[in-house]
């Protein structure tokens, strides 16, 4: 499995999305998750049961990751 990796401050991240059905009418939401990991940077995770969804996308779309990554990135 290929990962594309976004690295803010020497940190790796990849851009997962929730697995499951897409919401009607939204777009998908890529949350910031460190590789093995289950919890994103924004705290959410995957129900039970659930997994992210592969592949990972190129970008972070999720507001509340972005901002953190942000925050991480001016340390």
């Amino acid at each position: 499995m290929h990962l594309t990796a976004i690295t803010v401050a020497g940190r790796t991240f990849v851009a997962l999305q929730k697995a499951g059905r897409p919401t009607r009418g939204r777009a998908a939401v890529f949350h910031a998750v460190t590789p093995n990991c289950r919890m994103s940077l924004c705290a959410d995770e995957p129900g039970a049961g659930s997994y992210w969804a592969e592949p990972p996308a190129e970008a972070v779309t999720c507001p509340e990751c972005l901002r953190r990554l942000s925050r991480i990135g001016t340390r």
